[in-house]
């Protein structure tokens, strides 16, 4: 089994600067102008690239990504 892991660490870093560059009244950073279609139009969005955890990869991604101590995952 596996499941998709986006790091919230990077999420919170995204949101900021999105949220800084609306303060400034800038248009903040996208990377996705297609995916989101709301039925009104297009909803522009920044898609943090997941990445598959399984059984042989979750201690380099959750455990040396520094995510989780690897006693949380046992």
């Amino acid at each position: 089994y596996s499941t998709i892991f986006k790091d919230t660490r990077d999420l919170a870093k995204v949101t900021v600067n999105m949220v800084n560059a609306l303060m400034e009244g800038k248009t903040p950073e996208v990377n996705d102008t297609k995916t989101y279609e709301n039925g009104v139009k297009v909803v522009p969005a920044y898609l943090l690239k997941p990445v598959a955890v399984t059984k042989a990869n979750y201690e380099k991604v959750l455990v040396e990504g520094g995510y989780y101590k690897a006693d949380q995952l046992k």
